[in-house]
């Protein structure tokens, strides 16, 4: 039957009983201590109390492994020194008051003379290695703000962080088995194989990555011969293995956890994403995870996780986080023989720096976020606490409230004791910032005193047919013989495979050319044909036209031909009409004429009847 996790019970949310200031809890804890070290002959004031070295060194490996790095002061600027190293252990006094000496023990001190390389190797690269069983590691970055943190985790150009040189040591020792190609991948906490259409959609992801890069240079290379220039990587020389290694970023920004490598997230439009579990480890539901077949790859898709990241400026510093950050690489190894498969998950947190209003002058947004940083910081040191007294004391183990943040809840793995939790605590050793580098002392004090209790994780064995027949092949003497030339044979016909694709490329190029000249060929003799067609239909169009004309020039002369014999008729009647007025008018001129001669001589005997008629009165 599967236990259940404490820290996922969702019926009994881990809640404490009471509120508790961690701060108060640890300045009196740790001002308790100090009264106890008064003497010279037990002067330890921390926590926990100093051990000598050799048992020191000899629970070291069965604790978190906690290493303090401090931060190059400025020459130029005078200072009271408040803390000196005395072998692994970190002396701090305040010079103002006559409080105690205070002593802090770690696994190891690095003060600001020694390099990045230096951290990497004695701190980081031990927890790197590939063994088979390994569940992974969590490496955090403690500090105040300003203290170096980011410097740590990420360097520069000139001096890579431990991020670079983690994904230089990865691909370096494991040159010789990694995929080209992502056949394997971790989804859900679960390996799952993907089909060709998956694997074309995740190299063309990390395609279109780099293209919307903001800053694409050389800087890789470069880094890339300084770390191996610094460090001796030796790779494996296991042909049985293949490594798929699969890459995400994220940030807890305010309490709530945003993908660093989504799309959306260049253009803003960023959206929570939710944790969920699986068989008691978390993980964040529908994260980007991205296949890095190269160190080049890995570091650019780091840097177009960075473009997207919150900073802001404060007081204490101009560019300073206002998230946590966790870089995830997941390493996947298969057995090509055992048909068995591991994966380790190295998680790289950027722990955004616990911060006093007073020093920092934060208003607004800016308060805001130091709220849920300081909140979230705490939570952490909750946990922590409460793993220690659960580790300490024989009674009922109170729950972990790894439930109380989404920090703790993506890191619970090592908080539980999972997997290896290392922590670089960051300084900075002025008088300035005293009481708040004690703070993060009596923190990182109470993570050196955890123990680590790993379970190796269980193999996953796939039994197929093909795994049977496989496991009766290899079991012959000449198996590991015949598996090595079968291997040289695939990587030879994947070879011949890749030069065939070449020669395809290039004829089907040839091809689309030769298309492409056809295609223009035919449009022209199409262009043309559609010329004659059309030439010829216009000629034929006038020689109808003609025709018609013809035609219709003949039917108009048909029928106008009665016509003209009636109009020619009529035309003879008008004459013979015309002659007829014309005498009727000739005649009437002579009667007009004989009128006229009446009228004269009826106008005359008239007058002569007037004569007569007046001679006879």
């Amino acid at each position: 039957m599967l236990e259940i996790e404490n820290s996922v019970d969702r019926r009994m949310r881990p809640r404490p009983n009471t509120r508790v200031n961690l701060e108060s809890l640890m300045s009196n804890d740790s001002q308790s201590s100090s009264s106890r070290s008064s003497s010279p002959s037990h002067r330890s004031s921390s926590p926990i109390a100093a051990e000598s070295a050799p048992q020191e060194s000899a629970k070291d490996n069965d604790t978190v492994r906690v290493c303090l790095r401090l931060r190059p002061h400025l020459r130029s600027n005078p200072y009271k020194a408040a803390f000196r190293i005395h072998e692994n252990s970190l002396l701090a006094k305040n010079v103002d008051d006559n409080s105690t000496e205070r002593q802090y023990t770690f696994s190891e001190i690095f003060d600001d003379t020694v390099s990045q390389a230096e951290v990497y190797d004695r701190c980081i690269k031990p927890a790197m290695r590939n063994i088979s069983g390994e569940r992974g590691a969590t490496f955090l970055t403690y500090g105040t703000s300003g203290s170096g943190k980011t410097y740590t985790l990420l360097g520069n150009h000139a001096n890579p962080g431990i991020v670079p040189r983690a994904i230089e040591q990865v691909f370096m020792e494991n040159a010789n088995s990694i995929s080209p190609h992502p056949g394997l991948k971790v989804d859900k906490n679960a390996v799952s194989f993907l089909d060709d259409d998956s694997v074309c959609r995740e190299l063309k992801k990390v395609e279109s990555m780099k293209k919307m890069l903001q800053y694409h240079d050389a800087s890789h290379s470069r880094m890339k011969a300084i770390i191996r220039k610094e460090h001796d990587f030796q790779p494996s020389k296991d042909p049985d293995i293949r490594v798929f290694i699969w890459v995400s970023f994220v940030e807890i920004y305010n309490e709530n956890v945003y993908d660093l490598l989504g799309q959306d997230s260049i253009f803003g439009k960023r959206k929570p994403m939710k944790i969920l579990s699986n068989e008691g480890n978390a993980y964040i539901k529908d994260l980007s995870c991205v296949f890095a077949g190269s160190s080049e790859d890995a570091y650019n898709i780091l840097q177009f996780g960075l473009q997207s990241a919150t900073y802001g400026s404060t007081d204490v510093n101009s560019n300073s986080s206002r998230s946590h950050s966790i870089f995830f690489m997941t390493v996947v190894s298969y057995s090509l023989t055992k048909q068995l498969i591991n994966y380790s998950v190295y998680k790289f947190c950027d722990l955004a720096g616990s911060e006093r209003l007073k020093k920092t002058g934060n208003f607004g947004d800016r308060l805001k976020e130091a709220q849920k940083i300081n909140t979230s910081l705490m939570v952490l040191g909750r946990c922590l606490e409460t793993v220690h007294k659960n580790q300490k004391s024989k009674k009922l183990a109170e729950l972990v409230p790894v439930r109380d943040s989404k920090l703790t809840m993506l890191i619970q793995s090592a908080l539980l004791g999972k997997e290896k939790l290392s922590m670089i605590v960051n300084l900075y050793p002025t008088e300035e910032y005293y009481d708040e580098n004690l703070n993060v002392l009596n923190f990182s004090s109470i993570a050196k005193q955890i123990v680590l209790q790993r379970k190796p994780t269980q193999r996953r064995d796939r039994t197929t047919r093909f795994s049977f027949f496989l496991a009766q092949a290899t079991s012959s003497p000449s198996a590991r013989i015949d598996c090595n030339q079968l291997m040289v044979e695939n990587e030879r016909l994947k070879q011949e495979l890749a030069y065939e694709s070449n020669v395809y490329r290039e004829q089907l190029a040839d091809k689309e050319l030769e298309i492409q000249l056809l295609k223009r060929e035919i449009l022209d003799q199409e262009l043309q044909l559609r010329n004659e067609l059309t030439d010829d239909f216009e000629s034929y169009c006038v020689q109808r036209e003609a025709t018609f004309q013809t035609r219709l020039k003949q039917a108009q002369e048909a029928a106008i031909l009665p016509y003209k014999l009636q109009i020619t008729n009529l035309n003879a009647k008008i004459e013979h009409l015309k002659n007829v007025i014309t005498d009727m008018e000739y005649e009437e001129d002579e009667y007009e004429k004989k009128l006229n001669a009446y009228q004269e001589e009826l106008q005359k005997y008239r007058e002569k009847e007037k004569r007569t008629r007046r001679l006879s009165l």
